[in-house]
């Protein structure tokens, strides 16, 4: 964890190096965010579904994706752009260090711009449970907690899925935004609106479901399951299944030559 901080510190001088164009890109991340958030309102606005659902449970979806998104592209946003480490070679470098290879990939990037969109959208996600939920119990707390821990495991997943196929492609693959950037935008509309089938595959292929659809159920007292407390944390499922894929690409990487 100390060579974690250290490159923590590391990136964060590098960016403040340049205070201005810093902050001026942590600007435009915050207002990104709320432009996708008014274009979202807009068209449930439009199409009147807030006949349906209320504006707290579409700001619940909205912000517990992004937290989980924005988190990964601060923190793992090395793993996202791992490719480059393929095509420049420098993941060979990597692999000669007597340091944790993991540690390694997270520190070659540190996405520092992104956490204008974290701050939001964790101020989002505050006041929108602080108005959804008005019975609290150690269930639905504990709850929300493994919402926030889940959805971030299911996109460092797909991005560490991202970075295996790396080892094959070796330029990094666009497709992969269809589970990233796709089920991210899937996502931010309530899933009732939704055909069966895509239910059924942003449940069992990526499983978006577990960390916003059925939690809201709970959270709003439509079920009593106490299984829908514990369902966020199958995402996991899919961090192992990860990393057992990006362990066999590197047991069978042969470096890209120079």
């Amino acid at each position: 964890m100390r060579l974690f901080f250290k490159y923590l510190a590391l990136h964060l001088k590098i960016e403040l190096e340049y205070k201005s164009s810093f902050i001026m890109t942590i600007l435009a991340q915050v207002f990104y965010i709320l432009a996708e958030l008014i274009t979202i309102i807009a068209v449930i606005a439009k199409f009147e579904l807030f006949d349906m659902y209320s504006i707290y449970e579409v700001l619940f979806n909205f912000s517990v994706l992004w937290f989980g998104y924005a988190c990964m592209e601060f923190i793992f946003r090395g793993f996202d752009l791992f490719s480059q480490l393929i095509v420049s070679g420098d993941f060979d470098i990597l692999l000669i260090r007597p340091r944790s290879l993991f540690i390694q990939i997270v520190g070659s990037k540190i996405g520092y711009e992104k956490i204008g969109r974290l701050i939001v959208i964790t101020g989002l996600f505050i006041y929108t449970i602080a108005h959804l939920i008005t019975n609290w119990t150690i269930l639905k707390a504990l709850l929300l907690l493994f919402v926030l821990i889940g959805v971030c495991a299911m996109y460092l997943a797909i991005f560490i899925f991202g970075a295996a196929l790396s080892f094959v492609t070796i330029q990094g693959l666009e497709a992969i935004n269809i589970f990233s950037s796709g089920s991210r935008q899937v996502g931010q509309y309530p899933m009732q609106i939704y055909h069966k089938a895509v239910i059924w595959v942003f449940t069992f292929v990526i499983p978006l479901t577990v960390v916003n659809y059925y939690p809201l159920d709970y959270l709003l007292d439509r079920t009593t399951n106490i299984a829908y407390v514990f369902m966020p944390l199958l995402t996991f499922i899919l961090f192992i299944l990860s990393l057992i894929a990006f362990r066999f690409g590197v047991k069978k990487y042969t470096s890209t030559g120079s």
